[in-house]
């Protein structure tokens, strides 16, 4: 049986144990044939934030519910959606689930509710870091490509309660599977983190079996797989030439690779920090390189989501007298002339780390949350 065919039975399967009814008025996004993302039903186009521990910082102090305020403020400045890490990020956060799963979804429940309050779309990533559930069930990286193991078990466990649980609330706009597993693939002796590298065949089997459960209980919301883009020389990490830049037809490949089957939109993390980017025979600008992923995800039927842009140059001494403001100027209208359906800034309200690139309604930053909520009444109003 093709891995195709196995996705589709697999899925059939899982479906006719569904019992949840979803109503198509609150779908969040979906994706067409086309290729286009769409919103109660017309083509949509916005820019939100990624609020990376709105859920984690009540998961590990449960009297922490600033949430609240966070996606009130968000709803209330026409920023329409946030990414978040809807599940643990250490093997310590997820003992809450494994040992008092009342209490862990109380909390989880709450911050649901409280995007749901504030009409607010969630990115729902639950398993932002794999390996935070490798150490929760005491096994290594490389069991997620194994479907016996206590990894992928935990995975279908928990996919299918929070999908079941969540799939009838307006709040879930998407599913995502992880955060930048893409990076790690196939990395050579020496490269990357020792213990943590995947192969590719161990993410495409971990990834497309998520996609199954959620697919078995929520056949239309968009479904992500959280990867960035891929690196100048991935091609060559997995064929001859080790250390080779990749032409735009070998970008393409890995592009596709990294966000197949049933994953739409296609998910791209970039700046223009990280570019020019080149191919193997020339440079790219920032707007061309999202230019370049949407006309190839497009050839496969996909649209793509610019999940992380990263609002503050990262090396600020290469960008000379540029400032911030103008530095995060360039970049919206480089989102907007691109055609880029979905794009979400890095990082919103970040309450866990200090993050340079932090930005609030309260600090120095706050105008970048206005210039979004502008983008996004432009759009409205088109």
């Amino acid at each position: 049986m093709t891995s195709k065919v196995a996705l589709l039975v697999a899925t059939a399967l899982l479906g006719a144990g569904a019992c949840t009814t979803l109503s198509g008025a609150d779908l969040g996004l979906t994706v067409n044939r086309q290729g286009t993302v769409l919103r109660h039903g017309r083509p949509y186009r916005g820019i939100g934030v990624n609020y990376f521990d709105a859920f984690l910082r009540v998961l590990r102090n449960p009297a922490d519910v600033s949430y609240r305020d966070g996606f009130s403020q968000l709803g209330e400045n026409g920023i329409p959606f946030a990414r978040i890490a809807a599940g643990g990020y250490s093997g310590q956060d997820w003992q809450a689930y494994l040992t008092d799963k009342d209490s862990y979804f109380r909390r989880l429940d709450d911050v649901v509710a409280s995007a749901e309050k504030a009409h607010v779309g969630l990115i729902a990533s639950l398993f932002w870091s794999v390996g935070g559930v490798c150490e929760a069930v005491n096994e290594p990286p490389g069991n997620w490509g194994d479907r016996a193991s206590a990894t992928r078990q935990f995975m279908r466990r928990y996919t299918q309660e929070v999908v079941s649980r969540y799939a009838n609330s307006p709040a879930i706009w998407g599913w995502e599977f992880s955060c930048e597993l893409s990076l790690p693939v196939d990395k050579r002796p020496g490269q990357g983190i020792p213990g943590r590298n995947l192969s590719v065949a161990t993410f495409q089997s971990g990834a497309l079996e998520f996609a199954q459960v959620v697919r078995g209980i929520d056949p239309d919301r968009i479904l992500l797989t959280g990867n960035s883009a891929p690196r100048p020389d991935a091609y060559h990490n997995s064929h001859p030439g080790f250390g080779s830049m990749d032409t735009r037809e070998q970008f393409g490949q890995i592009l596709l690779r990294d966000n197949p089957g049933p994953f739409n939109p296609i998910c791209i993390h970039t700046s223009p920090t990280a570019v020019p980017q080149r191919f193997a025979d020339r440079k790219v600008s920032y707007q061309e390189l999202i230019e370049t992923s949407m006309q190839l995800a497009q050839s496969a039927g996909k649209a793509v989501y610019l999940e992380e842009f990263v609002p503050v140059p990262q090396r600020p001494q290469a960008w000379g007298a540029i400032s911030e403001r103008q530095f995060f100027t360039n970049e919206l209208q480089a989102i907007e002339s691109s055609g880029v359906p979905m794009a979400s800034m890095w990082v919103y309200d970040r309450k866990l780390a200090n993050d340079r690139s932090n930005v609030t309604f309260s600090n120095e930053r706050s105008y970048m949350l206005d210039m979004i909520a502008a983008y996004n009444r432009a759009q409205h109003a088109q």
